[in-house]
């Protein structure tokens, strides 16, 4: 078998372990000519799907693009209570099992990710040495509107509370779109997210092992903490570390920026595929009118 074979049935045997997970949602590998393997991480109750539009153009632009389906994620049973098994250890260790199987491939390796995809993204470039480039959009580092200092409170106090799910949209329930996503999300999922992002950023005094790391945030940001993210920036650069923030500009109030299914997605999509390939090479800060 080739190294992109045996990544396919790596990743087949990873979704056949878990026997809920619909044909269309599992992980998926496009295999390109170039030197690049992208990974890409979807966020909290959504699917590989989301990344569609996206992986076709950086695959038809020559790079190896490996959709991967996030642990309890992509089953076909919409209203599964799976998620209530997320943990910090079962998503960091997956992907860091994942990212170890892509680089078999030999290969320059980039890992994006959106929303808690986007913050397994940069625990990514904090952790695995494999990790050339991150690109994480809209991470999940916080709660919009909670300040950052009050995770060493909040996280445990949501611990300690009943594991209840909660609607994404209140009002649709079950009948919100898009398909290949799950309309509900339990409370304890937040913490997980929380956890993974403050332990890297009490780790960010000290550069992260990806050579390049790329932050991009919504200006309307709806859902995710910009300034956790802006802080991240900050605290990574004055460890030397080669971090760009990209601010959008231009956008609605959305979190779902890359999601083909929302409106608005495709203004976004040409500067996240430029990044995913290394084409923006700054630091700093800088400002994408969308």
């Amino acid at each position: 078998m080739t190294p992109a074979d045996t990544l396919r049935a790596y990743l087949r045997a990873r979704d056949a372990a878990d026997p809920g997970v619909a044909d269309s949602m599992r992980s998926r590998v496009l295999e390109g000519p170039g030197d690049d393997a992208i990974i890409l991480l979807h966020g909290l109750t959504a699917s590989p799907l989301a990344w569609d539009a996206i992986a076709a153009a950086l695959n038809a632009a020559g790079a190896t693009v490996v959709l991967v389906r996030l642990p309890l994620h992509g089953y076909a049973d919409r209203l599964t209570t799976a998620l209530q098994g997320l943990s910090v250890d079962l998503l960091t260790s997956d992907i860091a099992a994942v990212v170890a199987a892509v680089a078999a491939l030999g290969k320059r390796i980039v890992v994006g990710g959106h929303s808690l995809g986007g913050t397994l993204a940069i625990h990514a470039a904090a952790a695995l040495p494999q990790v050339d480039a991150v690109v994480a959009v809209a991470p999940f580092l916080g709660i919009a509107g909670v300040p950052q200092e009050a995770h060493a409170l909040l996280t445990p106090l949501i611990r300690t509370l009943p594991n209840i799910f909660l609607w994404w949209d209140p009002i649709a329930r079950e009948r919100q779109e898009p398909e290949h996503g799950y309309p509900r999300y339990p409370l304890h999922a937040l913490a997980v997210g929380m956890g993974i992002a403050d332990a890297v950023y009490e780790d960010a005094r000290r550069p992260p092992r990806a050579r390049t790391v790329d932050l991009v945030i919504n200006a309307g940001e709806s859902s995710v903490n910009n300034r956790a993210v802006t802080r991240l920036a900050a605290r990574w650069r004055a460890s030397g570390a080669a971090v760009t923030l990209h601010r959008l500009r231009g956008l609605p109030p959305s979190h779902d920026i890359i999601e083909p299914a929302r409106p608005n997605s495709a203004r976004a999509r040409e500067t996240i595929v430029r990044l995913l390939r290394g084409e923006i090479a700054e630091t700093g800060d800088i400002s994408h009118a969308i």
